[in-house]
Protein backbone atom coordinates (compact mmCIF):
# COMPACT_ATOMS: atom_id res chain seq x y z
CA UNK A 1 0.00 0.00 0.00
CA UNK A 2 1.53 3.37 -0.93
CA UNK A 3 2.12 6.09 1.81
CA UNK A 4 -0.51 8.23 0.08
CA UNK A 5 -2.92 5.63 0.26
CA UNK A 6 -2.17 4.43 3.57
CA UNK A 7 -2.29 8.07 5.19
CA UNK A 8 -6.03 8.58 3.36
CA UNK A 9 -7.32 5.23 4.85
CA UNK A 10 -6.16 6.62 8.36
CA UNK A 11 -7.58 10.04 7.90
CA UNK A 12 -10.99 8.43 6.49
CA UNK A 13 -10.56 6.15 9.48
CA UNK A 14 -10.19 8.54 12.12
CA UNK A 15 -13.03 10.47 11.03
CA UNK A 16 -15.43 7.89 10.99
CA UNK A 17 -14.22 6.73 14.67
CA UNK A 18 -14.92 10.24 16.32
CA UNK A 19 -18.10 10.04 14.46
CA UNK A 20 -17.38 12.81 11.88
CA UNK A 21 -18.63 11.02 9.24
CA UNK A 22 -21.81 12.10 7.64
CA UNK A 23 -25.08 9.49 8.31
CA UNK A 24 -26.47 11.25 5.55
CA UNK A 25 -24.52 9.32 2.80
CA UNK A 26 -24.95 5.84 5.13
CA UNK A 27 -26.48 3.45 3.33
CA UNK A 28 -27.63 -0.45 3.41
CA UNK A 29 -27.29 -2.24 0.33
CA UNK A 30 -28.66 -5.48 -1.22
CA UNK A 31 -25.86 -8.12 -0.18
CA UNK A 32 -27.09 -10.08 -3.57
CA UNK A 33 -29.68 -8.62 -6.46
CA UNK A 34 -32.20 -11.31 -6.61
CA UNK A 35 -33.89 -11.50 -9.68
CA UNK A 36 -37.37 -10.29 -10.14
CA UNK A 37 -38.97 -13.15 -11.46
CA UNK A 38 -36.96 -16.24 -12.63
CA UNK A 39 -39.87 -17.90 -14.54
CA UNK A 40 -38.81 -15.38 -17.15
CA UNK A 41 -35.04 -15.62 -17.22
CA UNK A 42 -33.66 -17.96 -19.25
CA UNK A 43 -32.48 -21.23 -16.79
CA UNK A 44 -29.16 -21.57 -18.53
CA UNK A 45 -28.48 -18.46 -16.87
CA UNK A 46 -30.15 -18.79 -13.64
CA UNK A 47 -28.23 -22.02 -13.49
CA UNK A 48 -24.97 -21.24 -14.96
CA UNK A 49 -24.05 -17.36 -14.06
CA UNK A 50 -25.15 -18.21 -10.21
CA UNK A 51 -22.59 -15.33 -9.22
CA UNK A 52 -24.51 -12.36 -11.62
CA UNK A 53 -26.77 -10.73 -8.66
CA UNK A 54 -23.21 -10.75 -6.67
CA UNK A 55 -21.66 -9.12 -9.01
CA UNK A 56 -24.33 -6.35 -9.68
CA UNK A 57 -24.42 -5.63 -5.53
CA UNK A 58 -20.60 -5.61 -4.87
CA UNK A 59 -19.79 -3.37 -8.24
CA UNK A 60 -22.62 -1.03 -6.84
CA UNK A 61 -21.23 -1.40 -3.49
CA UNK A 62 -17.64 -0.25 -4.86
CA UNK A 63 -19.09 2.37 -7.06
CA UNK A 64 -21.25 3.63 -4.29
CA UNK A 65 -18.08 4.05 -1.63
CA UNK A 66 -16.29 5.95 -4.82
CA UNK A 67 -19.00 8.43 -4.67
CA UNK A 68 -18.69 8.98 -0.99
CA UNK A 69 -21.44 6.62 0.63
CA UNK A 70 -20.63 4.74 3.56
CA UNK A 71 -22.46 1.66 2.76
CA UNK A 72 -22.89 -1.62 4.37
CA UNK A 73 -24.84 -5.08 2.98
CA UNK A 74 -27.81 -7.37 4.12
CA UNK A 75 -29.51 -10.02 3.10
CA UNK A 76 -33.18 -8.46 2.49
CA UNK A 77 -33.47 -5.11 2.62
CA UNK A 78 -37.42 -5.32 3.54
CA UNK A 79 -36.25 -5.43 6.99
CA UNK A 80 -34.64 -2.30 7.03
CA UNK A 81 -37.32 0.35 9.17
CA UNK A 82 -34.20 2.81 9.73
CA UNK A 83 -32.46 5.03 7.47
CA UNK A 84 -31.32 5.03 3.58
CA UNK A 85 -31.91 1.59 2.09
CA UNK A 86 -31.06 0.08 -1.65
CA UNK A 87 -32.90 -2.86 -2.86
CA UNK A 88 -31.08 -4.21 -6.32
CA UNK A 89 -33.13 -6.57 -8.39
CA UNK A 90 -32.39 -8.15 -11.59
CA UNK A 91 -35.39 -7.66 -13.90
CA UNK A 92 -34.14 -9.50 -16.85
CA UNK A 93 -31.70 -10.96 -18.38
CA UNK A 94 -30.99 -12.17 -21.89
CA UNK A 95 -28.16 -14.44 -23.49
CA UNK A 96 -28.44 -14.93 -27.42
CA UNK A 97 -25.43 -15.74 -29.33
CA UNK A 98 -22.06 -17.07 -28.37
CA UNK A 99 -18.49 -16.23 -28.55
CA UNK A 100 -18.45 -17.76 -32.38
CA UNK A 101 -21.40 -16.01 -33.80
CA UNK A 102 -21.21 -13.39 -31.79
CA UNK A 103 -22.47 -12.27 -28.23
CA UNK A 104 -26.16 -10.17 -27.67
CA UNK A 105 -26.51 -9.90 -23.72
CA UNK A 106 -27.79 -7.69 -21.50
CA UNK A 107 -29.40 -7.18 -18.13
CA UNK A 108 -32.08 -5.05 -17.03
CA UNK A 109 -31.94 -3.96 -13.43
CA UNK A 110 -34.43 -1.95 -11.03
CA UNK A 111 -32.50 -0.29 -7.87
CA UNK A 112 -35.21 0.84 -5.03
CA UNK A 113 -34.37 3.49 -2.74
CA UNK A 114 -35.89 3.34 1.00
CA UNK A 115 -35.85 5.90 3.36
CA UNK A 116 -36.97 4.30 6.95
CA UNK A 117 -39.29 1.66 5.49
CA UNK A 118 -41.11 4.08 2.73
CA UNK A 119 -39.93 3.50 -0.81
CA UNK A 120 -37.91 7.19 -1.73
CA UNK A 121 -37.27 6.64 -5.48
CA UNK A 122 -36.72 3.90 -8.05
CA UNK A 123 -34.24 3.85 -11.01
CA UNK A 124 -34.13 1.34 -13.75
CA UNK A 125 -31.56 0.67 -16.46
CA UNK A 126 -30.79 -2.08 -19.40
CA UNK A 127 -27.40 -2.66 -20.65
CA UNK A 128 -26.31 -4.68 -23.37
CA UNK A 129 -23.01 -5.93 -25.01
CA UNK A 130 -21.33 -7.58 -27.26
CA UNK A 131 -18.79 -8.73 -25.49
CA UNK A 132 -15.80 -6.22 -26.16
CA UNK A 133 -12.33 -7.01 -26.69
CA UNK A 134 -11.70 -10.10 -27.02
CA UNK A 135 -15.19 -11.59 -27.27
CA UNK A 136 -14.64 -14.69 -29.26
CA UNK A 137 -12.64 -15.52 -26.07
CA UNK A 138 -15.50 -14.78 -23.26
CA UNK A 139 -18.15 -16.91 -22.44
CA UNK A 140 -21.47 -15.70 -21.95
CA UNK A 141 -21.40 -15.14 -17.83
CA UNK A 142 -18.47 -13.51 -18.47
CA UNK A 143 -20.39 -11.01 -20.64
CA UNK A 144 -23.50 -10.60 -18.36
CA UNK A 145 -21.24 -9.86 -15.85
CA UNK A 146 -19.90 -6.83 -18.06
CA UNK A 147 -23.21 -5.69 -18.13
CA UNK A 148 -23.94 -6.05 -14.44
CA UNK A 149 -20.88 -3.90 -13.37
CA UNK A 150 -21.89 -1.08 -15.75
CA UNK A 151 -25.18 -1.18 -14.17
CA UNK A 152 -23.55 -0.84 -10.67
CA UNK A 153 -21.63 2.51 -12.02
CA UNK A 154 -25.31 3.41 -13.22
CA UNK A 155 -26.81 2.63 -9.97
CA UNK A 156 -23.97 4.51 -8.37
CA UNK A 157 -24.34 7.77 -10.51
CA UNK A 158 -27.88 7.77 -9.99
CA UNK A 159 -27.59 7.70 -6.29
CA UNK A 160 -24.73 10.52 -6.15
CA UNK A 161 -26.62 12.95 -8.76
CA UNK A 162 -29.90 12.40 -6.85
CA UNK A 163 -29.96 11.16 -3.23
CA UNK A 164 -26.39 12.08 -1.64
CA UNK A 165 -26.64 14.08 1.55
Amino acid sequence: MSYLKFTTFLFALTWSAFGFASDANALVLSEKAGYHDERIIASNIVGECSNLGFKFSDSTRQFLQKQGFAVSTASDISEQTEGMSLKLTIINAVSAGNAFIGHNKSVSIEAQLFKDGELLDTFTRTRNSGGGFGAGFKGSCTVLHRCAHTLGKDVASWMAKNHKG
